[in-house]
């Protein structure tokens, strides 16, 4: 019975912690929302305690190109200005999509902007607290050389985006750079799953993620460079076994450079 309720208890959270879509819709021609999109809008994210990921803008198709791709930007950025209000968004992935993606036949479906968001994760302390522990202590006694892998910084299948419960060590391996002026590192990018060439870049991608949010908070590009490595230094032979072992394998670790 106790196996029975801790599978439960980790599919529910699995599920609660997920990636979630929500989506409006917009009158033709117009990058602001109805009063009824509005209201559920407010409704979806009021009082809500989430992470906003990405917004993407979408046109139907029935005018030029170059009108439906700034159409979609405004639609993103309308939207992404209301959830600042409502949720304080920040650092969320503006996406305009345009007309260039599988149109629906019901051209009302096409005016829209996808809201991808999931909710904070409110990790146990002492445990989170162990991690960043762990991460600090590495780095402090790595040489000039050594190659740490970050553990518990995983990302989502096919983004650059973090689980929730890996956003602590990234802040960790930030409050590491700001403690030690000298440290200089390389962000190494990889991925999983497959052993061809990833067109989409997204080792490359999640190391450039990483190092804007370091450059962002304050460290100087001097002490930071990336490099991806696709899928050739799996920790886990591809094709992995089962979704941990893919998602260890899509990881970032640091080269340490100068101490």
């Amino acid at each position: 019975m106790k196996s029975i309720f801790c599978i439960l208890f980790s599919l529910i959270a699995t599920s609660f912690y997920a990636q979630k879509t929500f989506i409006v819709y917009f009158d033709t021609n117009s990058h602001q929302l109805s009063s009824s999109e509005l209201n559920r809008l407010d409704k979806e994210f009021k009082n809500k305690n989430v992470d906003i990921l990405s917004v993407s803008g979408f046109c139907d198709s029935r005018a030029t190109n170059d009108h439906n791709d700034s159409l979609a930007e405004n639609r993103a950025k309308f939207v992404g200005n209301l959830l600042k209000k409502i949720v304080n968004a920040s650092g969320y992935k503006l996406i305009n999509k345009g007309e260039n993606f599988t149109q629906n036949k019901d051209l009302s479906k096409n005016r829209k902007v996808e809201i991808v968001y999931e909710y904070k994760f409110e990790s146990n302390a002492s445990s989170e607290t162990l991690k960043q522990d762990e991460l600090t202590t590495n780095i402090n006694a790595s040489k000039i050389g050594d190659k740490l892998v970050l553990k518990n910084m995983s990302f989502y299948d096919r983004t650059d985006m973090l689980y929730p419960e890996s956003k602590p060590i990234r802040e960790e391996l930030l409050h590491a750079l700001k403690d030690n002026p000298k440290l200089k590192i390389e962000i190494q990018g990889h991925i999983c799953c497959s052993h061809q060439v990833d067109k989409e870049e997204i080792a490359l991608k999640r190391c450039i993620a990483i190092y804007n949010y370091l450059v962002s908070n304050g460290i100087e590009k001097t002490r930071l460079s990336y490099k991806s490595y696709d899928s050739t230094k799996p920790i886990f032979s591809i094709p992995e076994k089962n979704e941990e072992e893919r998602k260890a394998n899509r990881r970032v670790e640091i080269l340490i450079v100068n101490k």
